[in-house]
């Protein structure tokens, strides 16, 4: 068992064209409260950007990957053995975007301690991802499993978003490597439905929220009451891609399975509406993510071809 109060805590970082300023501040922010920093790059980054991230760390920061993009799955499995081999046990995942408020990693591991001490099997912990202007986007799910009563502060919930899940290096290793070949989208996702499938599980922290930069801004459906990330058609294909892939897993819970495919295709009418000029790209996006994720042509795929 991890005793969370003297157990050191990395960080990792996925980069990938990242605005200077806001990345810079990202490493300022995080540094008081982690044990060494990790930033895979999945795109060049020039010598001065390097130096002022050096300067704004006050733990440390190495550079992973040499700029080639491998995907997030390929990153997050690079940093968690980093981390791993250099004496952590514990791993903070962040999107190069994300704004933390300060505190959030402590808040977090005083959660993961408090879970421990009720008898749960966390995976990961997360904060509850709030939009810029500090308005809840649409809230995790709280997963229903009575193994993971809810109630209080910490929620157990179906999945986490990367960003901002504090996560236990021993435990990912029982329950494995996130998916490589997903490349960008529902990385995520299928780790954690793997993480309940094995045992363990995952929760969100109510009171610690985190900004959230969704995608190109949002869609509001308000008939339908829904609130979809506006991506560009290359990640959309991806997001299609992968969660039909996962129906063929054995953790995807069966009311996933069930619902996805007409979520899928209301998205794509949704995104095809507001597309303008670019409706023949998400209609191709949506085509090309349902075959090649029957198919399981997964890897980077037809992103460059969308």
């Amino acid at each position: 068992m991890i005793d969370t109060r003297s157990s050191r805590c990395d960080a990792g970082i996925v980069v990938y064209h990242p605005d200077p300023g806001i990345l810079t501040a990202l490493v300022q922010q995080i540094s008081p409260e982690t044990g060494f920093i990790w930033l895979f790059q999945n795109a060049p980054i020039d010598e001065a950007l390097k130096s002022d991230l050096r300067e704004a760390s006050t733990v440390g920061v190495e550079f992973l990957n040499d700029g080639t993009n491998f995907g997030l799955g390929v990153a997050y499995n690079a940093i968690a053995a980093a981390a791993r081999d250099a004496g952590s046990d514990m791993l903070m995942l962040f999107d190069q975007d994300t704004s933390p408020v300060r505190g959030t990693i402590s808040r977090l591991k005083h959660g993961y301690a408090e879970l421990l001490c009720r008898g749960e099997s966390p995976a990961l912990i997360g904060p509850l991802p709030v939009s810029a202007d500090k308005q809840h986007l649409k809230p995790p799910r709280q997963f229903s499993n009575r193994s993971a009563p809810s109630g209080g502060t910490l929620w157990p919930t179906e999945f986490a978003i990367s960003s901002g899940s504090l996560i236990s290096l021993p435990v990912f290793e029982k329950i494995g490597a996130f998916r490589e070949d997903f490349f960008i989208d529902a990385i995520d996702i299928e780790w954690c439905f793997r993480a309940w499938n094995r045992g363990f599980s995952c929760w969100i922290d109510s009171t610690t929220i985190m900004p959230h930069r969704l995608g190109q801004g949002t869609i509001r459906v308000p008939i339908l009451g829904m609130l979809l990330a506006r991506q560009p058609p290359a990640r959309f294909y991806t997001y299609v891609r992968n969660q039909i892939a996962m129906v063929r897993e054995c953790s995807v819970p069966r009311y996933w399975r069930l619902r996805i495919i007409p979520y899928l295709l209301l998205q794509g009418v949704v995104y095809w509406i507001a597309s303008g000029g670019q409706r023949h790209r998400v209609l191709r996006a949506l085509c090309w993510g349902l075959v090649d994720g029957l198919t399981l042509r997964l890897g980077p795929g037809r992103r460059n071809q969308v």
